[in-house]
Parts: C-alpha cells; structure tokens; sequence
C-alpha cells in the first residue's frame, strides 16, 4: 500500500524552527537535520505500522514514534486509513507531551 503524508501546521512549523536552530548552534546542522527527518519519514511510509506506540500507550488514534537518526528528536505521528498524520517533531528532553492537544485538531 501507499501511504500519502501530511503535516500537523505546527509540526510543519518546529521543524523549521528546528532547522533554524541547528544551523545557528554548527553550520551544516540544519541540512543534515533536515536529510534525517526526510530519510525518517521515507521508512515511516515504507512501513508505518513498523515504528512503536509512544510510550506504549494504547490511545486512539494510536501514537506512533520514529527517532531522527543522529539527532535527539523523535517524529510523533497518526496512521489513518491511507495517509500518515505528521504531528509533532519532538526533542526528546523538551517539552514532553506538549503536542498531544494537537490529536484532537
């Protein structure tokens, strides 16, 4: 099966910020940050259902993690029918749990 893809709106804009931040902290950050994410959400679509539930939970919709290789930020994210739901780009240590209003949306 396909998967088609989208972005929590501010999911979209973390990674960004993300981006932005790696890349002040050491030039070259933010593109490697941004190929990582990019190679983290090709093997989500390969295998969605392939990732662990977030914190083992049971909740529907169903919470799904996939750590950013090289980097301490984990991708939050739905499967629905067809289309994975993107919605949180999460540092590992920061904020936990901050993004889970983002499922009733």
């Amino acid at each position: 099966m396909t998967y088609r893809w989208r972005e929590h709106e501010a999911a979209h804009a973390e990674l960004r910020e993300a981006v932005l931040f790696l890349e002040d902290e050491r030039e070259g950050w933010g593109d490697k940050f941004a190929d990582a994410v990019e190679a983290a959400i090709n093997s989500i679509l390969d295998s969605p259902h392939s990732w662990g539930l977030h914190r083992g939970e049971r909740r529907k919709p169903a919470v799904r993690t996939r750590s950013v290789a090289g980097f301490r930020y984990d991708i939050k994210y739905i499967v629905h029918n067809d289309e994975v739901v993107i919605v949180a780009y999460a540092h590992e240590r920061r904020r936990p749990g901050y993004w889970t209003n983002r499922l009733n949306e």
